[in-house]
């Protein structure tokens, strides 16, 4: 299926061509059909000479009902404009098209309605009106008499088929436009599919909110469904939600996948005449809902903004949002996402916004795992080409040769332990293994950093002997003695890092890492503890417990206040 929005000024026959095309009429409410004029969304489906399934998204054209007519068009890419013979170009066929062009909507066809109306003479004109604004195909209609509606379908046929398919990058996301309780079902959403299918059984997540839900059924075309695909106009019938606690303007999308936020930095392109203030409040369209925001224009030249909404979406870079003002309510500009994890400085943010897809992103998190990719950018492939595989994460080249080159800088003398190195580089132990992982310059043993050019202590077998057997027992340690390792190896293992004596207990650098991190989380989780808590905490006894709390004392992470441990200015950056 494909999915088409009407657009065009109110009362040019938008709902009348949709009746004729479908033999549905798109006006769902009595007073639409009392007053004749459409005030929000109606949706009908029809089959084209090819077989293609269109589904109809019927747009009001009022100015009146222009926030409607936004909630219809968000997620759709082609589009048929509709516009009367017997008045031509008028207001909101001019603001539906610009709407349309800010959304990027560049595919479709417009329909020449109540051509009877008109002699040839005032036809040929307004024809030639609308070749001047628009390079769409014309079809020249008559929706009461039947003219033209078979052109319209093939004209219709010939533009779908030219235009781009839905794209399925596995991350489905429906924008609500329409929420009720189905008699014996419940809740029932509607809206039209992108990004990604949904299957039935699966668990969905309503945003914002995160509210789980459970897709009991689908429906598409009046068919009931076990898969639907992206480009598709569905209802969703889903259980563990009550109809109440939807409305229009979230979206269904699958758990975990989007960055769900409410600060993005944008691309803006004002409308010819339209300025935008340096900091102001407008009325941003995202999707099939409205909200309030604050925009704020980033650098001297108009072309980026930062947008704070009032309410949590879920978006991506790619995405487009409608602005208009919050005073005259007009269209304004367009905005079009490209970060969704601003930079904190302006400054920061400006310099970013000119990369790539990828290389913003990873600006913003220099390690950042495919998930993380997908989830930021909107598709996990971003940064292939401007970045290296580390391990699990994306990083870009320069970030790893940086720490790589801070590494090999900190071992140039002697070995260094694997977190003194990692907090040197900005890095934690995980990411730093990673990054060395293949680099010829330098070697991990034991948990030390050394350069290869240097043999080092850690060559000899007796002292890789006794490292194993601290490493096989690491809290509570043999002695050196019993190892059979002399006091010179000792010292030695000591002067490179590898080991520390704490009141004649030598302990492996690496395990005292583990319990300083352990006990600060402790400390700072529960804010007072006790050498019997620690006890628990590493399992080993009192005797080899004593003299790691007194080290925690020594370095910051605890501070001794009588029998109590509290946290330590270290606790807090452990």
């Amino acid at each position: 299926m494909r999915v088409v929005a009407t657009a065009g000024h109110v009362d040019h026959g938008k709902s009348s061509l949709v009746l004729a095309l479908t033999g549905t009429d798109p006006d769902r409410f009595p007073e639409e059909k009392e007053r004749g004029l459409t005030i929000d969304l109606g949706f009908a489906f029809c089959t084209l000479p090819s077989g293609q399934v269109v589904g109809l998204v019927d747009v009001p054209g009022h100015v009146r009902f222009v926030k409607n007519m936004l909630a219809g068009v968000g997620a759709v890419d082609v589009a048929l404009l509709v516009v009367a013979a017997n008045e031509g170009w008028m207001p909101q066929t001019e603001e539906h098209m610009q709407i349309l062009d800010l959304l990027d909507v560049r595919h479709g066809i417009v329909a020449l309605t109540k051509a009877a109306l008109v002699d040839q003479d005032t036809l040929d004109i307004v024809q030639l009106e609308v070749a001047e604004r628009v390079d769409w195909p014309v079809v020249v209609v008559d929706s009461v008499r039947g003219r033209g509606l078979d052109d319209v379908r093939a004209t219709l046929d010939a533009v779908l088929r030219n235009a781009p398919a839905p794209r399925d990058v596995g991350r489905p996301r429906l924008w609500v436009d329409r929420v009720f309780a189905a008699s014996g079902a419940g809740t029932v959403v509607t809206g039209t599919l992108t990004g990604g299918s949904l299957a039935r059984d699966e668990e969905v997540t309503i945003e914002p909110g995160d509210r789980r839900a459970r897709v009991r059924r689908i429906e598409s075309h009046h068919e009931q469904l076990d898969r639907v695909s992206p480009g598709s106009r569905v209802a969703l019938n889903l259980a563990g939600v009550d109809h109440t606690d939807v409305e229009r303007g979230v979206a269904i999308v699958s758990p975990g996948q989007w960055a769900v936020v409410d600060t993005v930095d944008v691309a803006l392109r004002a409308l010819p005449g339209r300025a935008l203030p340096k900091r102001g409040t407008v009325h941003a369209h995202a999707g099939s809902g409205e909200q309030l925001a604050r925009l704020l224009l980033l650098g001297d030249d108009g072309r980026f903004g930062r947008l704070r909404l009032s309410t949590p979406l879920p978006l991506a870079p790619g995405d487009r949002l409608v602005l208009r003002s919050s005073g005259a309510q007009t269209t304004v500009a367009g905005a079009e996402v490209l970060d969704v994890a601003p930079a904190r400085r302006v400054a920061d943010a400006v310099e970013r916004l000119v990369l790539s897809l990828g290389e913003r992103v990873l600006a913003a998190r220099p390690w950042c795992t495919r998930t993380e990719m997908a989830r930021l950018a909107g598709d996990e492939h971003a940064a292939d080409e401007c970045s290296v595989s580390v391990g699990s994460w994306l990083v870009a080249p320069e970030t790893l040769a940086r720490v790589r080159a801070r590494a090999a800088e900190m071992v140039e003398e002697t070995s260094a332990t694997l977190s003194t190195v990692a907090a040197a580089c900005g890095t934690d132990v995980t990411r730093l293994r990673a990054a060395l992982a293949d680099d010829p310059a330098l070697v991990i043993e034991h948990d030390l950093v050394r350069s290869t050019r240097h043999a080092g202590v850690l060559d000899d077998p007796e002292a890789r002997k006794l490292l194993d057997a601290l490493a096989a027992s690491p809290l509570a340690p043999p002695a050196p003695a019993d190892v059979g390792a002399p006091l010179s190896l000792v010292r030695a293992l000591a002067r490179a890092g590898a080991v520390a004596d704490l009141d004649g207990i030598v302990f492996a650098t690496s395990a005292l890492d583990d319990a300083r991190e352990r006990i600060a989380r402790l400390v700072v989780e529960r804010e007072t503890i006790t050498i019997a808590d620690v006890r628990d905490l590493l399992g080993t006894s009192r005797k080899y417990i004593l003299p790691i709390v007194k080290r925690m004392d020594a370095e910051g992470v605890t501070r001794r206040r009588g029998d109590l441990r509290i946290p330590g200015p270290r606790a807090r950056r452990s």
